[in-house]
């Protein structure tokens, strides 16, 4: 048996070379809703932890194949062949195989499949793969060949007959980081690693099941409210060592680009399928794939076949040349599942010149028009005074389309078009200026052209002078070009924010304790989930004026704490500790970040809790606000105890907690002096460990943080107050800003503010 395919796989597979591709334009990738799920590939590729996952967050049923063939004929799949040959196995296989996709065609996960290579079983599943996504599991070839077992040329001559099998009875494509990440940190814990490829493959089948996965709050990619796209060319990829981090530059969506050249890579699909799943793996925004020739230079086979290549990674959108055969446009469509289609038209000639009634007539005589979900057109200039005639070029095809549209004039010349472009204008990165202008250029030229206005936010509280949100969101907004500036202010009284409120160069203020309750009656609009937890901690100020002439601001409240925190456990909490029945939280503390917390917890999936807090009272207060919030929600589920003191056993109907989150701050509200708290020895027993989480932070280590560091060793994971403020503070940036946050960016200031101010960072 070979190491490569499935367990049971034969030394020598069996396959027919595949078809060139275009037959693939046939693939209908739409499906229901229950349609299962099959993940096909070789030994060692980590299907079966991907299919454990995908059972879990799709909440189907995991099949392993060569568990099933086992109880189907009481012996191994290897003990099998051992008893009866392989050529017996095979025919028992192919049969057993047939009998499991019929019986299990709905609600189930199955990996294992395919390990035979033999032409029956790539037909079975080329049948099965018309109604059901089967995705080919890659991963690093080098991590591969060491699994086998075998030698290099042996497993290579292996390997070109499996990729071809299993290319050819699948029809989409996932590359495996898992194991494999040159960078990863090397003191990460595997679990970590592991949750983060976990995100990344969910994210993918929510992208294959049409789910909506946004992780982003801000505008839409595709709408006019000048969004970026940033270009990322293949062979910056294909460095050594690219800089992943600044791929989260504050643009919309990345763009993938695909040269000439590119296409001729004899890996091409090798290369896409990595990097896919890399820029998958380090950004939050979609991810489009623009494959960048004309007809003049590439042949339609080729540029047929690359596109068809790439609806197998199932990107958020790609590009289709107009100029190219639009019947193929029609069939594509057919295949794109839920890919957006991107016409693209180039002229060599400005965008919106004398030519432009031409150009338009152009547009619309090309029938491929209708069926895409957004057109970009494209003109080259010699002078930067043509640019000009873009603005009412894209006004009219907006209008005239119905659909997103960009228009822009490509070259040194034509930058300034692409700063009056609104949707999806091409950035590049600082490292990469030479090729183009930076989100930052494009961003400060808004504001020149007062096209952006200056907007002032701040952070109010009773005790704000240790904040470091204001470096956080100051550092971001530079880094973006955003003009906006964000201040402190430090106030023992709720009726100081009403300068806030009231001030028209205000954009938004964050609210601090302990007014996160108290701020819901000034308020306009609340979400529902600040609603829900009662408590709001950023608010939205929009400034109208009204027909009559009046100005009006309306004041939107919304809760980012509990998206922090709740990211922030949900990041680190081991296999072990994943939420399940019967999982138990404790918290600590009875105020606005705690009730954050309770919800954060209950969206988590845990459905009991206690409460412990110093003032008993507010504890049981705020028990009984979210018992009733339960029942007001047709009687969900929801048990909350409280714990009057640490002396107090902790109650012997639920299990010891996995998660502890601190909601106290670090110091009294006014004053200096720490507050002195540890936790019974008991709270703390789980045998597997858990996630402990604390939302303040300050100059020292707290008491609690001090009891739970030495117990790490036991499976505690500590997650401190700074790693909250940056998860909550991205969600709070683009809801202030309308913009994708430059993650790096503000982990960045955090981690220099922290050294700066001698603030303990884990």
């Amino acid at each position: 048996m070979s190491a490569l395919g499935s367990s049971s796989g034969p030394l020598e597979p069996q396959c027919s070379p595949p078809g060139q591709g275009d037959e693939l334009l046939g693939i209908r990738r739409h499906y229901s809703p229950d349609a299962t799920l099959l993940l096909v590939g070789l030994f060692g590729a980590g299907k079966k932890t991907l299919g454990i996952i995908a059972s879990v967050a799709l909440r189907r049923r995991f099949i392993d194949f060569d568990a099933f063939f086992k109880h189907e004929v009481e012996s191994s799949p290897q003990e099998f062949i051992a008893r009866h040959g392989l050529a017996r196995y095979r025919e028992v296989e192919l049969q057993i195989s047939k009998d499991l996709l019929t019986k299990c065609d709905k609600g189930c996960v199955i990996v294992g499949l395919g390990g035979t290579a033999s032409p029956p079983q790539r037909t079975l599943l080329n049948e099965f793969g018309e109604r059901h996504p089967i995705i080919y599991v890659r991963r690093d070839e080098t991590d591969l060949q060491q699994l086998s077992g075998t030698s290099r040329d042996k497993f290579n001559r292996i390997l070109d007959i499996m990729n071809m099998f299993f290319h050819s009875c699948s029809n989409f494509d996932f590359f495996n980081h898992t194991q494999s990440d040159a960078q990863s940190d090397p003191t990460l814990p595997g679990y970590l690693k592991l949750k983060e490829t976990e995100r990344v493959f969910v994210a993918f089948l929510h992208k294959i099941f049409g789910r909506d996965d946004r992780q982003v709050f801000s505008s839409d990619p595709f709408s006019m409210s000048h969004t970026y796209s940033l270009q990322v060319p293949l062979s910056y990829l294909d460095q050594s060592e690219p800089n992943l981090e600044s791929l989260e530059s504050g643009a919309d969506a990345i763009t993938l680009v695909i040269g000439p050249d590119d296409i001729h890579s004899a890996r091409l699909i090798d290369k896409l399928v990595r990097h896919i799943a890399t820029l998958r793996k380090h950004s939050r925004v979609p991810i489009i794939v623009d494959v960048a020739v004309s007809p003049s230079i590439q042949p339609a086979f080729n540029y047929h076949k690359t596109l068809v290549t790439i609806l197998r990674l199932a990107p958020d959108a790609l590009t289709c040349c107009l100029e190219y055969d639009n019947d193929f446009i029609s069939k594509l469509n057919l295949a794109k599942g839920c890919t957006k289609i991107i016409g693209t038209l180039h002229e060599p000639r400005p965008v919106g010149s004398e030519h432009r009634s031409s150009m338009s007539s152009t547009l619309f005589k090309l029938p491929g028009v209708s069926r895409c979900d957004a057109i970009r057109v494209t003109g080259q200039t010699t002078s930067p005074d043509q640019n000009y005639t873009c603005v009412s070029f894209l006004q009219d095809m907006s209008r005239t389309l119905g659909i997103p549209i960009s228009a822009y004039n490509n070259g040194p010349m034509g930058r300034s078009s692409i700063c009056l472009n609104r949707t999806l204008s091409p950035v590049v990165l600082p490292s990469l200026q030479e090729m183009g202008i930076s989100i930052k250029e494009a961003q400060c030229a808004l504001t020149a052209c007062f096209l952006q206005s200056r907007k002032i936010f701040t952070i109010f509280g009773q005790s704000v002078k240790y904040s470091l949100s204001a470096a956080m969101h100051n550092t971001a907004y530079t880094a973006c070009g955003l003009p906006h500036v964000y201040n402190i202010l430090q106030s023992e009284t709720l009726s100081d924010v009403h300068q806030l409120l009231m001030d028209e160069n205000h954009g938004g203020v964050t609210v601090s304790l302990p007014y996160k309750s108290a701020i819901l009656s000034l308020l306009d609009e609340v979400s529902s989930d600040a609603k829900d937890i009662n408590a709001v901690n950023t608010v939205v100020l929009e400034h109208k004026q009204l027909l009559s002439g009046e100005r009006v601001t309306i004041r939107r409240g919304y809760n980012t704490d509990y998206i922090g925190i709740r990211d922030c456990i949900d990041k680190h909490l081991s296999p072990a500790n994943a939420v399940r029945e019967g999982a138990t939280a404790l918290i600590i503390g009875a105020g606005g970040m705690a009730r954050a917390a309770i919800y954060a917890c209950y969206e988590l999936g845990v459905r009991r809790m206690c409460i412990y807090n110093r003032t008993v009272e507010n504890a049981r207060k705020l028990a009984t606000y979210y018992h009733q919030w339960a029942q007001s929600k047709s009687g969900l589920n929801l048990r909350l105890d409280v714990l009057c003191s640490t002396a107090d056993p902790w109650p012997s109907d639920c299990r010891l907690p996995t998660i502890i989150t601190s909601c106290i701050p670090p110091n009294e509200l006014g004053s200096e002096r720490p507050i002195d708290m540890i936790l019974s020895e008991q709270w703390l027993g789980s045998r597997t460990g858990g996630v402990f989480l604390e939302v303040g932070y300050g100059p020292s280590r707290t008491r609690l943080m001090e009891q739970i560091i030495p117990r790490a060793p036991k499976g505690w994971v500590v997650v401190d107050g700074l790693t909250v403020l940056v998860e909550q503070g991205i969600t709070q940036y683009e809801i202030f800003t309308k913009r994708p946050a430059p993650v790096h960016v503000m982990r960045r200031a955090i981690r220099e503010q922290s050294i700066q101010h001698g603030f303990f960072h884990k």
